[in-house]
C-alpha cells in the first residue's frame, strides 16, 4: 500500500504530496514537507488569439488534434433534424479561437503585439477555468516536471469557495489530470497552521482582496468570515493617480524605455520610446503595476499611528527613480498611499462616472476606483479584524484576540503591524492582543502554501485524502463531507 505523505522513506514507499496554492497576485507550488515552495510565478498570464478554419482545432498553446479517419460517430437526432443542434453545427463550423498561453514572470513580462493579460481569479475565486487549468499545467509540467498520476496534491482554496466551485476543482484533479488522491484545504486554516495556532483569527490582505477569517480548532467560522475589494492593486492604481495629479506624470513602463538622460529631480522625463505596435491595455497597465510595484516596496509605510501629515511631514524623505528617469524624493506621500488600507472612506477614490465593465478573465486585475456606497461600506483593516470577531461566540473572542494572524503581501508595509497593535486595543479594551507575524517576506507571503505543506506531510493525514476510487464511487461531491 502506498502512503502519501511529505517525504521519500524507500522501507515505507511513501510518496512526496504535492502542494498548490494560486492567489490573486501570485502562484506557489512544491512537495509537502518543505520549507519553501519549489516555484513561485505571477497568477495573471498572457494569451494571444488567433482564428482557425480547423474543424478540430483545440484551446491551448497552439495545438491542433487531427480526428481519427477510422472512428465515425453515428448522429442520434430525429429524421426531421434538431433546430438547435443545426445552430450548434452552424456556429461550431465557422472559425474558432485557437489560444496561445505564455504563463510565467518572464513569459507574460515580455512584449508581444496583441498579447492579453488575463487573470483567472475574481474576488479569489475561479472565474476562468480555462486559464486556470494552464496554470496547474504549467506548474505542474514546466516547473515542477511531474507526473500528476504519480503523486497526490493538496490545493488550498477561500473560505467563501462555493459548493459548485469546489466540486469543479475535485473534478479538474481527477478528471484532466487524473491525480490519484486530493484534498482541498481552507487557505486560511492553512495560514494558521504556518505559525503553529489551531485557532486564530487570520488577516490576509493580498492584491486583490483583504479578508478576515475566524478560524477554531482547524475549522473556519463561516459567519465571522468578512472581505472587501482593497488590496495591493487598489493602493497601485490609487499611487499612480495620486502621481498624475499631484506630480503631472504617467509611469512609462520599461518596456517603453529605448534610451534615457538623467534629470533634475522633478524635472520631465527625457527618453526615446521604443515603437511597440499593438500593444494592449492590458499588458500595458501590468508593466506599470511592476514600476509601482517596485514603488511601493521601496519607499512606501504604513504611519505607525493615526495619520497625522504634520507629525509625517517631519519623518525623512525617500528618494525614487522610475523607468524612465524621472525621480523626486517622496515625504508624506509615502505615508498617504498606504492610509486608505486603514482609513478607505477618506482615502478611497470615487467613480465619477461608474468604470466601464472590463473584459472577461481581467476583472480582478486592475480595479481600483469604487462608488460612494462602496466607500462608504468599506472598513479599515483594525475594524475588518474587530467586526470579524465579534461575529463569533463571546467565548470564542479572547481566544481570537490572542491570536491574530496576518498574512498577505500588504502586511509587508514597514509600520503595518505596529499600527495594527495601536488600533485594536482601542476598540477592544481590555481585551490581551496578541499579532503573529512571519518574519521573513517569502513566509509572509507563502503562509497558506507553508500550512499546506505541514499538513500533507503528517503521518496522520494520509486517512484525509480523497482517492480516485472514492471520487469514482461517490462523485465530485465527496468534497463536502471529507474536505470542511
Amino acid at each position: 500500500m502506498v502512503t502519501y505523505g511529505g517525504g521519500m522513506n524507500l522501507t515505507t514507499y511513501e510518496v512526496n504530496a504535492l502542494v498548490l496554492d494560486v492567489g490573486s497576485t501570485w502562484t506557489r507550488a512544491g512537495y509537502a514537507g518543505e520549507d519553501t515552495p519549489k516555484a513561485i510565478f505571477p497568477s495573471s498570464y498572457g494569451v494571444i488569439e488567433t482564428e482557425s478554419t480547423e474543424p478540430h482545432s483545440q484551446n491551448g498553446h497552439d495545438q491542433l488534434e487531427a480526428a481519427d479517419p477510422d472512428t465515425e460517430m453515428a448522429d442520434a437526432r430525429t429524421p426531421n433534424g434538431d433546430a438547435a443542434a443545426k445552430a450548434e453545427d452552424a456556429a461550431t463550423s465557422g472559425p474558432k479561437k485557437l489560444r496561445k498561453y505564455y504563463i510565467g514572470d518572464g513569459e507574460v513580462n515580455t512584449w508581444r503585439q496583441n498579447m492579453e493579460i488575463r487573470n483567472p481569479l475574481k474576488d479569489g475565486l475561479v472565474e476562468d477555468w480555462e486559464g486556470f487549468e494552464e496554470i496547474w499545467k504549467s506548474a505542474f509540467h514546466q516547473r515542477l516536471r511531474i507526473d500528476p498520476t504519480e503523486h497526490p496534491l493538496l490545493c488550498t482554496e477561500p473560505a467563501w469557495n462555493p459548493t459548485e466551485k469546489r466540486e469543479k476543482l475535485v473534478e479538474l484533479a481527477f478528471e484532466s489530470f487524473n491525480f490519484p488522491a486530493f484534498y482541498l484545504a481552507k487557505d486560511a486554516v492553512m495560514s494558521a497552521f504556518s505559525v503553529g495556532r489551531a485557532t486564530a483569527l487570520v488577516l490576509d490582505s493580498g492584491g486583490s482582496t483583504t479578508s478576515a477569517i475566524p478560524v477554531y480548532d482547524g475549522l473556519v467560522l463561516k459567519r465571522g468570515i468578512l472581505r472587501q475589494p482593497i488590496g495591493g492593486n487598489v493602493v497601485s492604481a490609487q499611487i499612480m493617480e495620486e502621481l498624475k495629479r499631484s506630480l503631472d506624470y504617467s509611469v512609462t513602463p520599461q518596456y517603453l524605455i529605448g534610451e534615457k538622460e538623467a534629470t533634475d529631480p522633478s524635472q520631465p522625463p527625457k527618453f526615446k520610446a521604443k515603437d511597440r505596435p499593438n500593444t494592449t491595455d492590458s499588458f500595458h497597465q501590468l508593466q506599470q503595476e511592476r514600476a509601482i510595484h517596485e514603488f511601493k516596496e521601496t519607499v512606501c509605510q504604513v504611519a505607525e499611528t493615526p495619520y497625522d501629515e504634520d507629525v509625517l511631514a517631519a519623518r525623512p524623505q525617500k528618494p525614487f527613480e522610475f523607468p524612465d528617469g524621472f525621480n523626486n524624493t517622496f515625504g508624506i506621500e509615502r505615508f498617504r498611499a498606504t492610509e486608505l488600507l486603514f482609513q478607505p472612506r477618506s482615502y478611497l477614490t470615487k467613480t465619477n462616472p461608474p468604470p466601464p465593465p472590463l473584459q472577461p478573465g481581467t476583472e480582478g486585475a486592475y480595479g481600483a476606483t469604487f462608488t460612494q456606497q462602496q466607500i462608504d461600506a468599506s472598513l479599515g483593516i483594525h475594524q475588518l479584524i474587530f467586526n470579524s470577531i465579534c461575529g463569533c461566540d463571546i467565548d470564542l473572542r479572547p481566544l481570537l484576540f490572542n491570536n491574530v494572524v496576518v498574512t498577505g503581501g500588504n502586511t509587508l508595509f514597514p509600520g503595518f503591524v505596529e499600527r495594527l497593535n495601536y488600533e485594536l486595543p482601542g476598540l477592544a479594551p481590555g481585551s490581551k492582543i496578541k499579532i503573529h507575524a512571519a518574519g521573513t517576506s517569502t513566509d509572509r507571503r507563502c503562509s497558506s502554501w507553508l500550512g499546506g505543506s505541514i499538513l500533507a506531510s503528517l503521518g496522520t493525514f494520509h486517512q484525509l485524502w480523497i482517492s480516485k476510487a472514492e471520487y469514482e464511487e461517490s462523485g465530485a461531491s465527496i468534497v463536502e463531507s471529507k474536505c470542511f
